[in-house]
């Protein structure tokens, strides 16, 4: 008898244990979604061949990233990790493009310091594709180039193709590469001539290879246009964008000299995106380092 009762108890033990690790899993790498992924909800349809062309284009997203980081899979922080202050070394400045910015984003295996599981996550750091993120090395992105024109081919709406593709070609910092970039955004436009994200990076474009300010602050006001109509519909991308539209915007107009035009800008952005520190110091300058101007 006092045989049978030790085997239940153990057995209740194993089981009671089992539902307690059950979702260790999500504790130790949360769920996701994909970056670029939800750029989809907005735009693409939901019949069977939409659903294709999200799936296509956020597999050849997500390789293209994979490739970029040397096979090492990344995710972005949760708003708990964000709230709870956990950081992230950067890369190193090997002047590559990133799919993300690294400053939110961490290795899906976690750090050690970071990790719970003790010998249990230093044997999975040694037998999966992980690095250490402090100033960790990038592949050169512009051999992944065909993978962002064939995920704009498959999907021409998927806007994280067009705006990273772009960045890749301008990379080269010469006009010839700028133009180029532009008539790949240009296609874009085509295919999308409301998103944000693309108008915004024509317009950043003119200002960092080009430095056309006039062009660029016309560009820019068409996004801001844009970010303005379509408020209600814009996801986290194209939100994102907006808010880059409204700081490089406010230092055009600052470094063209036009105050109006600033304080309209910089005023306008701030009753969206509240206490933005950009805007906040352009709108009420104060002593200390400056924004350096967008004409050198």
């Amino acid at each position: 008898m006092m045989r049978k009762i030790m085997v239940a108890t153990i057995l209740l033990a194993a089981i009671s244990v089992g539902y307690a690790v059950r979702n260790l899993g999500e504790v130790v790498n949360p769920p996701y979604v994909p970056a670029g992924l939800d750029a989809q909800e907005t735009y693409a349809s939901m019949s069977l061949l939409g659903q294709f062309k999200t799936s296509a284009s956020a597999w050849l997203w997500l390789h293209a990233d994979l490739y970029l980081h040397n096979g090492v899979e990344m995710r972005e922080m949760t708003d708990a990790e964000k709230r709870s202050g956990v950081s992230t070394e950067d890369a190193a400045d090997d002047g590559k493009a990133k799919l993300m910015d690294e400053e939110t984003v961490l290795t899906t295996v976690p750090s050690k310091d970071r990790d719970f599981r003790g010998i249990f996550g230093d044997i999975e750091r040694e037998t999966s594709a992980y690095k250490d993120m402090h100033h960790h090395h990038h592949n050169d992105p512009k051999l992944a180039l065909p993978l962002f024109r064939l995920m704009t081919w498959i999907d021409p709406d998927f806007v994280p193709g067009w705006v990273q593709g772009a960045a890749i070609i301008a990379r080269d910092r010469t006009n010839e590469a700028a133009y180029k970039a532009l008539e790949y955004l240009k296609d874009g436009r085509h295919q999308d001539p409301f998103s944000v994200s693309i108008v915004n990076e024509v317009g950043q474009l003119y200002i960092t290879r080009l430095h056309n300010l006039p062009k660029a602050a016309e560009y820019l006001e068409q996004a801001r246009i844009m970010g303005r109509h379509r408020d209600w519909v814009l996801d986290d991308t194209e939100n994102n964008a907006l808010l880059q539209c409204y700081r490089w915007l406010t230092l055009c107009y600052r470094d063209m000299n036009e105050p109006a035009k600033l304080r309209e800008v910089a005023t306008e952005g701030l009753h969206r995106y509240h206490g933005d520190p950009v805007l906040t110091h352009l709108l009420f300058p104060r002593p200390g380092p400056v924004v350096e101007r967008l004409s050198h």
